[in-house]
């Protein structure tokens, strides 16, 4: 790879990370007791993304950046969700 595909790989995640917060500071609920589903949660940023016009990242991508931020991902049989973040209300999709 070259100096300029790197430097655009990290300004591409830069951007999704940058959107990943501001989705969490304006739709979410951030407690050491809050837990949410992983799918809900997924489908309130992409809704969000785009009626702000902004970049969705695929699901798999979503769960490995939440990650990241450190909210725990837990998977059971049929259902999992994130610990430590929910969706406001008038965010979520129901």
């Amino acid at each position: 790879m070259n100096l300029q595909n790197d430097l655009k790989i990290e300004k591409e995640v830069d951007v999704k990370t940058k959107t990943l917060n501001r989705f969490f500071k304006r739709c979410c609920l951030l407690a050491e007791n809050a837990r949410y589903p992983a799918l809900e949660l997924y489908l309130s940023y992409v809704n969000w993304c785009i009626n702000h016009g902004a970049v969705v990242v695929d699901q798999f991508t979503f769960l490995d950046m939440v990650e990241s931020q450190g909210f725990r991902y837990t998977r059971m049989p049929g259902q999992s969700w994130f610990e430590g973040i929910c969706v406001l209300p008038n965010y979520r999709i129901e």
